[in-house]
């Protein structure tokens, strides 16, 4: 999405700013900064630049930015989405961007990924406390380096990035970074609580010079003007002096210009002529790796399609035997799909040509990139069914659920997603504290459901179709004001169980329940609180215990998104205080960031969540060993996500508490989705005894780019895919589903989770196929011997599979795993020389080999109970 910002309008060179001779400078003043203006001020008076000043509500299309080069954004906490748009827009036709501080972190989620893509990274977590910076140029002045202050880590969204600065701890991580379009600084700059003047200065002034910025001239600041009484010119000579600034002023000048054809050198409107040298290296090599991608995937399935054929369901020995016979076929193979096949053999032209015809002439470079985007959407092969034994699930919203009226009204829903090869129901039991059914436990059911059970009627309806249904319920959150709007209450309603319960509300550091994220606010159920937690657990095991559920799913299992630097730090309760004091002998409310204990008050909630899930999973399996447990969680840094919401996934996994990880990887586009999978490139969570189920955004994303998005995880290791959700599944995407991976009795389908020895060996036998396929069709162009070796080894494995599928035993199940370690520990050396070729296709087989170990491991655990 970005890259089709960028190649819409007019494209400057990354040299282009500091080449001209006037650069002008923008510094963003916003609601979340102005009280520290006098300081922020002072210290650009300090820098030397001359400046203009641009008010966040001055700023809502890309023209209200033409006045500037660079914006400097010194601790801006929330931008809108329209101010996020324009700002990428600016950024792609040559704008530079400096960030500092927690930049855009209360903003929406969808904002924050725009601006993750324009700053090249983003605010992470909170530094534990003070620390100094390690500088990695030599050539920087000592002044970069001399201040130790409490900040927070960097984390790059992109490797074009360079780390220029590094925080004194553990690991080094990321303080300041910086490509050739945008600089982070990882501090909260111009506060004199936070930095000394002089360090702030001297990186400021760092960054500009290396942007082509003169600071040799002092501004005069009772005559700095907002931007949008700027033109290009003003900022490098004489001003007008009865246009002062007032950053308290509440009646700024309308930015918008309605004179959009004057002429202006930073004018975005696009240009029928662009040239050439200025489109950045990295950017064409950018194009190039979308276009890339986007041909494997379609190419990739179109392979899984045509391998389905019987003639391919032989060992891969067999096949060699023929392609030695020369029972073999031209080396251009004729696919079931022609339009698919052309569209993918028209893009790789594309590819092999673009950067020789981008440096000559890129308008027609970029106009055949974007038709073989086009081409390869247009003829997504989509006409015959490749899935394979997965998760396919679905969250059913409780919106969706709230309309139904009756089991006859969710029935034709349920039809819906049983056509469309849908196995599994997340449906929303647990909502804000509400419950959709019936309940003893609960002091209230939702009032919108009450005459009725949905959830027994959602049960019934998912077994009459052989599809599992999970109970999805919410842990800690237990007051939603979006909710309370529905049914009529005051927006700082607690809910029904915290407002009856006033000693289980999480409360921060003011002792606020609410929490200031954008979006509806919710107030959180504490976890350290164990009346609270019995509560809970009692919840939990009441729905197990009355109804037929396949599994249970924890969402919002975990402390609120928190920024301690602003106060927004939850825990403070009686019960965690006091568990805490007698732990550590300290009032956890006494407790800053810089303090030497912070890492334990961390911790120790990190712990209460860990505990929780863990005893959850304990209690509810002993009810019934066959439960599912699941988890809907964030996909964020490690890190980050322990320091800022205490949610330790991986370790719930590890310590087999849970058996499905659902991550939350929503996005609009696919290379979006693809950097918010970064968590599976960890082996250890790869190979571990738990299955990852990704899940894929359905609001505001077309049906083609959501097939995209599933395509991109069958060759990923993953177990399956999860929509959300059931109000967004349209018709669209149901006729895809239905031709793709809808009910085909001629291939069994197996759920990973209930029979995962069956599923490992039905995916195994699938990649043999596509091998004998590109094998009887000539296109594995590898010496004689290493497809021999390829052959032998990836027969054996399929036996050792099979019997196991077939018996499983821990005698079997060994001599899978050893004859799989011995195939993995090859296959880099087999498919040496094709990888040279198809580097993506090889990948993609080492992954889908990963998810079969990761099946071997996790049925041992559910099968056979180690």
């Amino acid at each position: 999405m970005a890259l089709l910002l960028l190649i819409g309008g007019l494209i400057n060179s990354p040299g282009a700013i500091a080449q001209s001779s006037r650069v002008n400078v923008g510094v963003v003043l916003s609601q979340e900064n102005i009280n520290q203006w006098d300081q922020i001020s002072s210290r650009l008076n300090d820098v030397a630049v001359n400046y203009c000043v641009l008010d966040t509500r001055d700023w809502q299309t890309p023209e209200d930015l033409q006045s500037v080069d660079i914006l400097f954004f010194p601790n801006v906490n929330r931008i809108t989405n329209s101010q996020a748009s324009a700002l990428q827009v600016w950024v792609n036709n040559g704008g530079r961007v400096i960030a500092s501080g927690p930049t855009g972190e209360s903003s929406s989620g969808e904002v924050k990924n725009t601006l993750r893509d324009i700053f090249g990274g983003y605010w992470g977590y909170p530094m534990a406390q003070a620390s100094s910076l390690v500088l990695n140029n030599a050539d920087h002045r000592d002044i970069l380096a001399s201040n130790s202050l409490v900040g927070g880590v960097i984390i790059p969204t992109t490797t074009e990035n360079k780390t220029k600065a590094s925080w004194s701890t553990d690991g080094n991580p990321p303080a300041v970074i910086s490509n050739d379009r945008s600089t982070f600084l990882g501090w909260r700059w111009g506060l004199d609580n936070v930095s000394s003047s002089d360090f702030d200065v001297a990186w400021l002034t760092n960054v500009l010079q290396d942007y082509g910025v003169s600071t040799n001239v002092r501004p005069n600041i009772s005559e700095v003007l907002p931007c949008d009484q700027v033109s290009p010119q003003n900022l490098g000579g004489d001003r007008p002096s009865n246009n002062n600034f007032n950053p308290r002023n509440n009646n700024p000048t309308p930015s918008h210009n309605n004179n959009s054809n004057q002429s202006n050198p930073t004018n975005l409107v696009a240009q029928n002529s662009i040239v050439s040298a200025n489109i950045p290296a990295q950017q064409l090599d950018q194009m190039v790796r979308e276009l890339n991608q986007l041909v494997h995937r379609v190419q990739n399935t179109l392979i899984k399609a045509d391998s389905q054929g019987e003639i391919y369901n032989i060992p891969m020995s067999q096949a060699i035997e023929q392609l030695n016979q020369g029972g073999i076929r031209e080396r251009n193979i004729v696919h079931g799909n022609i339009f698919a096949y052309n569209a993918v053999m028209e893009g790789k032209n594309i590819i092999k040509n673009f950067p020789d015809l981008a440096t000559r002439d890129f308008n027609t470079a970029r106009q055949n990139w974007l038709d073989a985007r086009r081409r390869l959407w247009d003829n997504y092969p989509v006409d015959r069914h490749f899935a394979q034994s997965e998760v396919r699930a679905v969250w059913l919203d409780r919106g969706t659920i709230v309309k139904a009226k009756s089991k006859a009204d969710l029935k034709p829903l349920f039809d819906r997603f049983a056509e469309a090869g849908i196995n599994t129901i997340f449906f929303e039991t647990v909502n804000a504290s509400y419950p959709v059914y019936p309940s003893r436990v609960a002091p209230e059911q939702n009032p919108m459901t009450r005459g009725w059970d949905p959830l027994q009627a959602a049960i019934e309806l998912a077994h009459e179709r052989e599809m599992e249904l999970h109970a999805w319920a919410w842990i800690f959150a237990g007051a939603n004001q979006g909710h309370n709007r529905l049914l009529n209450q005051s927006d700082n309603y607690l809910g029904p169980v915290l407002s009856r319960n006033p000693s289980w509300v999480l409360r921060d550091q003011d002792g606020q329940a609410f929490n200031r994220t954008p979006g509806f606010q919710k107030a959180f159920i504490d976890p350290a609180n164990p009346q609270a937690r019995e509560y809970l657990h009692r919840l939990l095991e009441e729905i197990v215990q009355n109804y037929d559920v396949d599994g249970v799913q924890l969402d919002y299992i975990r402390y609120p998104f928190q920024d301690p630097m602003t106060r927004q730090n939850f825990g403070y309760t009686e019960a965690s205080r006091r568990a805490f004091q007698n732990i550590y002998g300290v009032d956890p409310q006494t407790l800053t960031p810089s303090s030497s204990l912070w890492s334990q008050w961390v911790g120790f909630r990190i712990r209460q969540v860990d505990s929780f899930v863990e005893e959850s999973s304990r209690r509810l399996k002993a009810i019934d060993p066959d439960v599912i447990m699941s988890a809907a969680v964030f996909p964020m840094d490690r890190q980050e996500r322990l320091n800022v919401l205490q949610q330790n996934w991986e370790d719930w996994m590890r310590n087999q508490s849970i058996d499905m990880m659902v991550l939350m990887t929503y996005a609009l586009d696919t290379g979006s989705f693809e950097s918010r999978l970064q968590s599976l490139n960890d082996n250890s969570i790869n190979t571990s005894s738990g299955l990852i189920i990704p899940g894929i955004r359905l609001l505001n994303v077309p049906h083609k780019e959501a097939l995209d998005q599933v395509q991109l995880l069958r060759n990923l290791p993953t177990a399956g895919f999860a929509l959300f959700a059931a109000e967004n599944f349209n018709s669209n995407l149901e006729t895809i589903f239905k031709q793709t991976q809808g009910n085909d009795t001629s291939i069994p389908q197996f759920l990973p989770h209930r029979e995962p020895f069956r599923v490992a060996s039905q995916r195994y036998q699938a990649l043999v196929q596509e091998w004998n396929f590109l094998v009887l069709n000539n296109q594995v162009a590898i010496t004689s011997s290493n497809l021999e070796n390829w052959a032998t080894n990836a027969d054996a494995l399929n036996e050792t599979l099979k019997q196991l599928a077939e018996n499983p035993t821990q005698s079997n199940l060994r001599s899978a795993k050893n004859s799989l370690r011995r195939f993995q520990t090859g296959f880099s050396n087999y498919t040496r020389e094709y990888s040279n070729g198809q580097p993506l296709q090889v990948e993609s087989w080492q992954n889908r080999l990963v998810t079969i170990e990761n099946l071997l491991n996790y049925g041992e655990r559910r099968v056979l109970g180690n």
